[in-house]
């Protein structure tokens, strides 16, 4: 495969993992600055890793959150809390991950992002049921 074939790859994957309205927006921002580096992000990225047939695209949102979690890279965990949905990923796998996340990341790292996937919910209409707790 070629370097243009790759791209053309990437940009299918990027935009089934990520959303079409988010990679146009990215593809609209393009300059002289950024040019080179998004093209790198979808050969690399989403033409070569996210395209290999080692892991489900499932397998890969959860383990691209976790990691994303570790780090605290909250733009990028943002993203990927968004696009998760896309890969087949439910909201009771996700707050598994994160609750499992704060063992080895720590509480600070998950509660952030049990924060942001709520605010994601919120953004996607997705309704968690209400608990009733006695206090």
């Amino acid at each position: 495969m070629n370097d243009n074939e790759r791209y053309k790859q990437g940009i299918a994957v990027r935009s089934e993992v990520l959303g079409e309205e988010h990679v146009s927006r990215s593809i609209h921002k393009l300059n002289d600055f950024n040019d080179d580096f998004q093209n790198f992000i979808t050969r690399f990225a989403w033409g070569e890793v996210w395209s290999r047939p080692g892991l489900t695209r499932h397998t890969r949102s959860l383990v691209t959150i976790a990691i994303l979690l570790g780090l605290g890279r909250e733009a990028e965990l943002r993203m990927h809390l968004r696009a998760c949905f896309n890969n087949g990923v439910t909201k009771e796998e996700l707050k598994e991950l994160i609750l499992h996340c704060s063992l080895y990341a720590g509480l600070p790292a998950a509660n952030a992002a049990m924060h942001m996937a709520e605010e994601v919910f919120e953004a996607l209409d997705i309704q968690p049921e209400k608990v009733n707790q006695d206090l």
